[in-house]
Parts: C-alpha cells; sequence; structure tokens
C-alpha cells in the first residue's frame, strides 16, 4: 500500500501505470449535500501494489489526465458509474476504455448485478468487510482501517480480469461485454442531460402539451440551478414539485405558494423565476408546445410482456448469461410498444444494436410479429 500526496509522486506512479496493460482503479467520494460528488481518494493497483491517492493534496491533475485517456492502458472498474462521474467532475474526462467486472461478471456465470464482496468472494474465497463504506473521506488523516479498505477495493480486480477474460474469450462474448461497457458511458451522458431526462419525471405523460412545456423548462432550469449552487437537485425543487407546479400552471404568487410540497424557502428564492417562465409558455403559440408524451402501454399488452421476458429468460439461459443482460426493462418496452402497438422501433441507442440485435432483438421480432 502506497501513500500518494505530491504531485511528483503521483507523476511518477503514473508513468509507471502508463507502462501497463491494464490497472485497477476505484474511488471513494462524498454526497451528502452537494450535486457533485466530492473525491476524497482515489485507489490505483497493478496487482502488485495498491497506490492511495490524496485528491485533497494534489495540485497538477495533467499526468492523471493523460493516464485516464491512454488508449494503451486498460482501466478495470467494478460496477463503475458512479466513479465515472467522479472523474468527470474532478478531471473532466471519462476514463478510456475501461472494463467493468460486474457488468462482465453477467456474461461469466450468469449473475447479474455482483457485489465487489461476492465477487472477490466467489473468486478469491475472501471476505471482504465494506465497514468503512460510509466513513468520512475528506477527514485527514485518514484511518489504518480505511486504508486498507481502500487498498481492498482495488487489490484482487486485475486477478478478476484475467479470470474473466478468459472465459469471454472462451464463450467468444467479451465484445459482448465491452459493448455493455460501452453503454454504461453512453447512459451516463444522458442521465447528466436534463434536456433529454425531463421526460423521466413521474407521471409526466398526464400532462397537457402546454403543461409540458412548462415542466421541461422548470426541469431544465432546475439542473442547472443545482450544478450552478452546488446542491441536489430535490434541495431546488423535487420533481414531484415541478409535476404539480406544471399541471396547475399558477398565475400568481398566492396561486404558486399552494402548490404542493413547494416550501417559503423555494417560493422566495425560485418563485419569481417559475412565475417568468409561466409567463414565458403562456406567449407561445400552440404549434410551439412540447409534443405529448406517449401513454403507458395498456393492460393487455401484459400477456405479451410476460412472453417476451419468458423468451429472454430461456435464450439467456441457453447462451449462459444473465437474462438482465440479454434485455433490460428500457429495451424490453419499445419492443413491446412496437409489437403490440405498432411504434417505430428506434434501434439506435447501443443497447439495441451489436450483438443483442442479433441474438435477442432480431429473434423476438420474428418470434413475436403479428401475423
Amino acid at each position: 500500500m502506497v501513500w500518494v500526496d505530491s504531485d511528483a509522486e503521483l507523476a511518477k506512479w503514473c508513468a509507471h501505470f502508463a507502462t501497463l496493460p491494464v490497472i485497477a482503479i476505484d474511488t471513494e467520494f462524498i454526497r451528502r449535500t452537494t450535486f457533485y460528488p466530492i473525491t476524497g481518494l482515489i485507489q490505483i493497483s497493478d496487482g502488485v501494489s495498491a497506490v492511495l491517492i490524496d485528491p485533497l493534496a494534489i495540485t497538477h491533475w495533467q499526468d492523471m489526465i493523460a493516464l485516464m485517456t491512454n488508449q494503451n492502458v486498460i482501466k478495470v472498474f467494478h460496477a463503475c458509474s458512479e466513479d465515472l462521474e467522479v472523474f468527470d467532475r474532478l478531471l473532466g474526462v471519462i476514463p478510456t476504455p475501461f472494463y467493468d467486472t460486474q457488468v462482465a461478471e453477467a456474461y461469466v456465470s450468469g449473475r447479474w448485478s455482483l457485489s465487489y464482496v461476492k465477487l472477490i468472494m466467489a473468486y478469491r474465497n475472501i471476505e471482504i468487510a465494506k465497514d468503512e463504506t460510509r466513513s468520512d473521506w475528506l477527514k485527514r488523516p485518514l484511518t489504518d482501517a480505511q486504508k486498507r479498505y481502500a487498498a481492498l477495493d482495488v487489490a484482487y480486480l486485475i486477478d478478476v480480469y484475467h479470470r474473466q477474460l478468459k472465459t469471454l474469450n472462451e464463450k467468444n462474448m467479451l465484445a459482448w461485454a465491452l459493448e455493455d461497457c460501452d453503454a454504461i458511458t453512453h447512459q451516463y451522458r444522458l442521465n447528466t442531460n436534463a434536456e433529454i431526462n425531463w421526460s423521466n419525471v413521474k407521471s409526466a405523460w398526464r400532462l397537457s402539451p402546454k403543461s409540458l412545456t412548462l415542466l421541461r423548462l422548470l426541469f431544465i432550469w432546475r439542473d442547472k440551478t443545482a450544478r450552478a449552487e452546488d446542491v441536489p437537485k430535490g434541495q431546488v425543487i423535487k420533481d414531484r414539485t415541478l409535476w404539480a407546479i406544471a399541471k396547475l400552471f399558477p398565475d400568481s404568487h398566492n396561486t404558486l405558494s399552494r402548490t404542493e410540497e413547494m416550501t417559503g424557502r423555494q417560493h422566495r428564492l425560485y418563485g419569481e423565476h417559475i412565475l417568468k417562465t409561466v409567463n414565458m409558455v403562456n406567449e407561445l403559440s400552440p404549434d410551439e408546445y412540447q409534443l405529448s408524451l406517449e401513454l403507458p402501454l395498456p393492460s393487455q399488452a401484459g400477456e405479451l410482456s410476460k412472453a417476451i421476458k419468458a423468451f429472454v429468460t430461456d435464450k439467456a439461459k441457453v447462451l449462459g448469461i444473465a437474462p438482465e443482460a440479454a434485455l433490460k426493462k428500457k429495451q424490453l418496452d419499445p419492443l413491446v410498444r412496437h409489437l403490440f402497438l405498432g411504434e417505430a422501433l428506434n434501434l439506435i441507442p447501443p443497447t439495441m444494436t451489436g450483438w443483442r440485435k442479433s441474438e435477442i432483438i432480431d429473434p423476438i421480432l420474428q418470434r413475436f410479429a403479428k401475423a
């Protein structure tokens, strides 16, 4: 275990890691009252040494940025979605290329979303305690227990990677796992784009086009405000409150104050902007409104959905992979909508192309196409 708390030491280790074909990475961070994660520690292992990098002491990150974007070095993570956000915030880059052992295990053994503790127990028969998970990673000095915990989070990943790689190559599924790793980056970009994911607000489909227009504008504004103030989005205004405002369409401070779960603080800080946005939408013509969202699938589509799930489960069993890896709910819904309602099928998202299209989606379309 090596502690790195200077730019010079970081540069030395980054130069070493840059000579390797693969490294294991994890991060520790705090995000309790902020929008962005605050990085408390970065752990990198070469399979021999676990290097603990103190981000609170580092001022020069160029060597780390170069390492994270070095195309000749594979970065191995376990359940990496939050780690990607940490690096995006800290360094302004997404580590690439990367490999996620949790994703890969769904193809290796058919076990879905396997925890790190269970993964290491399965591969190394070593029990790893997770008692420091919620400890304060910004406090200095870190305790010996925290350092041991952090080091163990990367100590065995390269060994697991090589073992998984052997099985994936034997099953000709390495490309499949890597496709899903690439899809994680794609999904991360979508999740952080308010211009796209505003429509995920619960029951948004119930709103009129005019109210949807207001919801979209307020959702995007709320996201920008949370980022600017570095506070959780719900601390600005919760989704359900945005929905209630869009439904009510308040025309005055008095009406706005009666909105469900609108606090006095929120009204005081943001009420004027909300009402200005309402007025702006009122000035639009109907042809400028947001288009209505698709309705939920009718209950009659339930049988088709169940049949497709059973088909996918059988297919996954034959392939020796987790059913969830074969087809997730986000991929199932558009298929059911296409087959049951005749809606156009969008095959552009990464999870609807590649191996999954030929092995899962095309067989579903052939099997359940209406005569």
